[in-house]
């Protein structure tokens, strides 16, 4: 009872410290010294013809107003106090542009703006090094405004719901995407362009080691990308940006205050972040704190799914003239809970991690045959304990350390980029890594192990006409895992080193007949080289609950992926319809074999190899009626199989998902509800289990009060459905997912 009451305590201290912050930022406009003065009046015109542009967005960038251009190409913004400006304008088929203006001697502002070829609204880097918005495969951007709307404690559960993206749950911690059916080391998540270094790919209990409240930036790419980046990117890349190395700044103070907030968990999250630039220099540093209980769920709580993390981030940047270079340190330690022995309340198991990182990147401008040089080095040393604690009956608790890992992980990459030739810009890459992994513990799940990776690729656009480009890449990557003994994997004659020379390419056609349509298309080879887990485990995994058996013989992961996608955009309507095939061969499955591993009572998964045929489609849209009224229709759908013998299906697929929503958004506010339907999945692998289909309703609202302050509130599971997430790992999805979650945020940039 006393912990029940110190935890509500808690939590009455939050709300009551929210509603403060929210009154002194929202009730006063004197605060910040506002005098209501006079409106603020333009028109957006094409400059080729003078054509008004209907349905732009303009955007002042020093308070964070928006309005649109109607029908005319007009806007306004009423009662603005006179002052310098920074207006930001976009507009489907146009050239973003910044316009400074001094208002009111500007008095009626004429803004024109240039035809774009490209459609792509933002340019995503991590899809191709020369920075660049033609697209090839399907990608999407989420910005610092989305991710405050979709916010969560983990990147799995703000990307569930996008194209293509579904979310593997095992609570809230170690929640991670899921993008075409493809999860776990198939997926590769990056921060700043780099790989991570911790192990959030090898299982289903490690989590992303990154809070989401220091993400400013989100790119998603679904799809083959390892000539890019190589190995574990089979299935797609989601690079997660922090401003924790400063390379674009304002001179002066800047910073930003974030409170997040959910009911599910009763948790609680702060951040605070203070920069200053300089001509040259700039600074910044930020702290944040996640805590939260176990999740509510319609049926009661899940047990063991408490989370509680620090993180920190502080950084550098230095620019002159051609030069630019930054260097951070960030790091976090994160426990969270995991409902693996949910049925005996004396148990618990629960992930104690620790990360710090150091990152620079450094680019040169050069007046040569290579115009451009990056050099991105980053050192990452993690570690983390599974630990079993079990209640005693005079109360005392005992714990046991099940399994520890700790990685230290160095890499770097090179990336040049030559001047045009002709109809030819593309870019030389090169790229390293050296990880070494020692595991303990009393149930040391592998051996140890030590690998590097030495790759390089040719990267080449080929623009034939105004309207078509072309790619075409290749990548060599050779790799050596050398495997070392431990206290539990004693007999080095059970293990062989690997090495492995792995050739990656990909050709791709951009075709861009109009402002209004984009098609795009890519054949990949992509390949990954199995783990070191999928190779020697044999042991139980408690934080996992199995007992992983591995297979030393697997061979590499060799996919051929085709993706094929339509654009269309224009003021009233924006649609994209993305189809693909994955073929892959030796794809290393890891199934349930329908046995119980007596001595620990854990079900037994097998890594085992088939050739796999992966397929499905991809279809949004998003419809204006109104300048503020807009609706959304979106549908996904994987299938995944076997292509040898009986043609199984394979395990944890995603169903065929519907997503409706609809938006009115005034630019100061927005409301609008959401509905996702999940069909009945039963096309299910020998020995799992088939869920139900569920309709879960959400809503949306929000308010911008100008000055960088936003709040924004969101519903999820409105109705508290009670329903099984076929991804979901926990108990064989025999519990719940989360009942019914208020998120509330409020955030201020200053």
């Amino acid at each position: 009872m006393d912990m029940l009451d110190s935890k509500n305590e808690k939590w009455r201290v939050l709300i009551l410290s929210f509603v403060v912050f929210f009154f002194l930022t929202a009730g006063n406009n004197s605060v910040y010294g506002i005098e209501r003065n006079e409106p603020l009046q333009g028109n957006i015109v094409e400059a080729a013809t003078g054509d008004p542009i209907p349905g732009a967005t303009i955007i002042i960038q020093e308070t964070e107003q928006g309005t649109a251009a109607d029908a005319n190409g007009d806007f306004i913004f009423e009662d603005l106090p006179g002052g310098k400006y920074t207006l930001k304008i976009r507009a489907v088929g146009f050239s973003e542009i910044k316009r400074s203006i001094d208002h009111p001697e500007d008095g009626f502002v004429t803004i024109e703006m240039m035809t774009d070829v490209i459609q792509s609204e933002d340019v995503i880097v991590t899809s191709s090094p020369l920075g660049r918005s033609i697209q090839y495969q399907p990608a999407q951007a989420l910005n610092k405004e989305n991710l405050q709307q979709k916010a969560a404690p983990s990147l799995g559960e703000i990307l569930d719901g996008n194209p293509g993206v579904s979310n593997r749950s095992f609570g809230s911690a170690p929640s991670r995407p899921v993008i075409r059916g493809l999860d776990g080391d198939r997926v590769l998540v990056l921060q700043n362009g780099e790989r991570m270094g911790d192990l959030s790919g090898t299982a289903v209990d490690h989590a992303v080691s990154l809070d989401p409240l220091s993400m400013d930036r989100v790119e998603v790419i679904r799809g083959p990308a390892s000539l890019l980046y190589g190995s574990s990117a089979i299935g797609g890349v989601v690079n997660m940006f922090s401003n924790d190395m400063p390379r674009d700044w304002d001179l002066g103070p800047s910073g930003s205050l974030a409170t997040h907030a959910a009911t599910v968990n009763d948790m609680g999250a702060g951040l605070a972040r203070v920069q200053y630039g300089g001509d040259k220099f700039a600074a910044t540093g930020r702290m944040i704190y996640r805590d939260g209980g176990d999740l509510r769920t319609p049926e009661g709580r899940l047990p063991d799914t408490s989370i509680n993390n620090i993180s920190y981030g502080t950084g550098v940047g230095y620019r002159s003239g051609n030069f630019e270079t930054g260097l951070s340190l960030s790091g976090m330690d994160y426990t969270y809970g995991l409902p693996e022995a949910i049925n005996d309340p004396n148990e618990n198991v629960e992930i104690r991690m620790n990360r710090n990182n150091l990152q620079s990147v450094s680019t040169l401008e050069m007046n040569s045959f290579f115009e451009l040089a990056e050099l991105r080095v980053q050192y990452s040393d993690y570690a983390h304990q599974e630990i079993e604690s079990e209640i005693n009956p005079d109360g005392s608790v005992e714990e046991d350390l099940e399994i520890s890992f700790n990685q230290q992980t160095v890499s770097s990459s090179l990336l040049l980029r030559h001047k045009p030739l002709g109809r030819f810009e593309g870019a030389l890459g090169l790229s390293m890594n050296y990880s070494q992994l020692a595991v303990g513990g009393d149930e040391a799940l592998t051996p140890d192990a030590d690998s590097y990776f030495l790759a390089g690729y040719l990267y080449e656009e080929i623009r034939l006409n105004s309207v078509l480009n072309i790619k075409t890449g290749a990548r060599l990557e050779f790799k050596e895992t050398f495997v070392k003994t431990n206290e539990l994997f004693t007999d080095a004659d059970e293990f062989e080193d690997r090495s492995d020379l792995i050739f990656a390419g990909a050709v791709g056609m951009n075709y861009t007949p109009n402002r209004n349509w984009e098609a795009g298309f890519q054949i990949a080879r992509a390949f990954r080289t199995p783990g070191i887990e999928e190779l020697y485990s044999n042991a139980p995994h408690l934080a996992a609950g199995s007992f992983d058996v591995g297979e030393p013989t697997l061979d590499n992961e060799i996919s051929i992926g085709t993706d094929l996608f339509l654009n269309y955009r224009s003021s009233r309507l924006q649609g994209e319809l993305s189809l693909y095939m994955n073929r892959i061969n030796n794809f290393v499955n890891f199934s349930p074999t329908g046995e119980i591993h007596e001595p620990s009572g854990l079900p037994v998964f097998e890594y085992g190899s088939t050739d796999a045929l992966f397929y499905g489609f991809e279809l949004q849209t998003n419809i204006a009626f109104t300048e503020q009224l807009r609706a959304g229709v979106g549908f996904d759908y994987v299938r995944g199989r076997e292509r040898v013998g009986e043609p199984n299906d394979l395990p944890f697929i995603p169903p065929f998902r519907t997503h409706l929503s609809m938006m009115y958004d005034t630019s100061d506010w927005w409301i609008g509800p959401r509905l996702r339907i999940a069909n009945t999945q039963d096309r299910v692998a020998p020995n799992e289990d088939s869920t139900d289909g569920y309709l879960l309703v959400g809503m949306d609202a929000g308010y911008r009060f100008g000055h960088g302050v936003s709040f924004t509130l969101r519903v999820d599971n409105l109705l508290n459905e009670s329903y099984r997430d076929h991804l979901s790992r926990v108990e064989d999805r025999n519990n719940p997912m989360p009942a019914r979650n208020i998120n509330a945020m409020l955030r201020w940039e200053f």
